[in-house]
């Protein structure tokens, strides 16, 4: 789940770094301000859709799933209820804090991946455009790359900031499959798990 929050970033990076390796030119004469507005139109539509997404989010079950596919999903409710395959796991006042404070953890950095992925849309049109840009002025690859990647390097790092958060999301896993031993299938995130976040953000091959 977490990992899917950096899709948009990398696609609109791969499409900046495609367009900057092509060395022909267009196949028809790119008009003045298609480009922009193309963009803008692009980007406002991402943002409206992760605007809407992160508004309805709050009043919506959390799906969580384990990397065991004999394990059926599990849904944690807006008021803290821990549903295995629709059936409700009795909870204790202590459990149910536990369960709505871990619900709160996931939430918060589901919703900074939101905000990563419509900055990541945004840059990512501009890079692409600067690569345009660069193809049709002559400018070097070399230097098209550099720019392209200057000009994305900024929102890899704000994507390294929620893999920073995932360590803290483990130990609240963990002390939660201690405390509800129904929630110890889906307790299994690991440190590679990290390691690979923190590498697909920065991977510029990505």
């Amino acid at each position: 789940m977490i990992m899917r929050t950096f899709s948009v970033l990398f696609v609109a990076a791969s499409l900046a770094s495609l367009t900057a390796c092509g060395g022909g030119h267009p196949a028809s004469p790119v008009q003045p301000g298609s480009a922009s507005s193309s963009s803008s139109l692009i980007t406002d539509a991402i943002d409206h859709a992760l605007d809407k997404a992160s508004a309805s989010i709050a009043h919506r079950d959390i799906t969580i799933s384990s990397h065991d596919e004999n394990v059926p999903d599990a849904r944690i409710t807006p008021k803290g209820d821990f549903l295995i395959a629709g059936k409700p796991v009795p909870l204790t006042p202590a459990q149910r804090e536990e369960v709505l404070a871990y619900r709160q953890q996931v939430m918060q950095v589901v919703q900074q991946g939101m905000e990563v992925g419509k900055q990541g849309a945004a840059l990512g049109m501009n890079a692409a455009s600067t690569a345009i840009a660069g193809v049709l002025s002559g400018q070097p690859e070399q230097q098209i790359r550099k720019r392209v990647r200057a000009q994305t390097s900024g929102i890899r790092r704000a994507a390294v900031k929620i893999c920073n958060r995932l360590p803290a999301m483990m130990a609240s896993q963990q002390k939660l499959a201690a405390d509800l031993p129904a929630f110890k299938p889906y307790a299994d995130m690991t440190q590679a798990d990290i390691d690979q976040c923190r590498d697909n953000a920065l991977n510029d091959n990505n």
